[in-house]
């Protein structure tokens, strides 16, 4: 074990600096960045995103077939190398997004487009309407896959945030994670399917 192992590496070259708790798990090429309104604060303190107890992200992306497995928070650092992401709109931890106010929100849109510019996601994966509607201004936006994108050549895809406090049952958020899997498996090279 290096000294420094703990240590977060700095970001690369393009890519903004963190601006808060948690670093953003990005690489160039991934197949879906996700993006939350901000960390709670359990994530903030551990320094991983979505690890509130009630969180039901890491489930949600294994039984989407997103990941092999089912990873632990203090994973996330390692999604990159299976094409996944996350990275969030405020940087600040708070106990609930309704904390942060809506120019807060709309000022973490030009470090996403950074974001979203180095990374070059197939898919962005909001984990939230609120979150969605928060990126683009707009009044209203369906879940799933929507018509038009924030960013040019980048599929949206509006999933329910994963939060133990959000109301929809379970089987209802994991319908729309495997949507993410679809889009993110038809825009791959030939649309094929690769393995995981």
């Amino acid at each position: 074990m290096d000294l420094f192992d703990d240590v977060p590496a700095p970001p690369p070259d393009g890519l903004p600096p963190p601006a808060g708790p948690l670093p953003d798990i990005v690489a160039p090429g991934l197949d879906c960045l996700f993006v939350g309104f901000n960390p709670g604060l359990r994530s903030g303190a551990l320094g991983h995103h979505y690890a509130g107890r009630g969180n039901q992200f890491w489930r949600l992306l294994h039984e989407a077939r997103l990941t092999p497995r089912l990873y632990r928070p203090e994973e996330d650092v390692t999604l990159p190398a299976i094409g996944l992401g996350s990275t969030n709109l405020v940087a600040r931890a708070t106990a609930s997004a309704a904390e942060l106010s809506r120019a807060e929100l709309r000022g973490g849109v030009p470090r996403l487009a950074r974001i979203v510019g180095f990374v070059r996601p197939r898919v962005l994966a909001y984990t939230g309407k609120g979150v969605y509607l928060a990126a683009t201004g707009l009044p209203d936006a369906p879940w799933g896959l929507q018509q038009r994108s924030l960013f040019d050549g980048v599929a949206d895809v509006v999933v329910p945030s994963p939060s133990g406090l959000a109301r929809l049952p379970f089987e209802e958020k994991l319908h729309w994670f495997r949507t993410v899997r679809a889009e993110i498996e038809r825009r791959r090279p030939g649309g094929r399917s690769a393995e995981r």
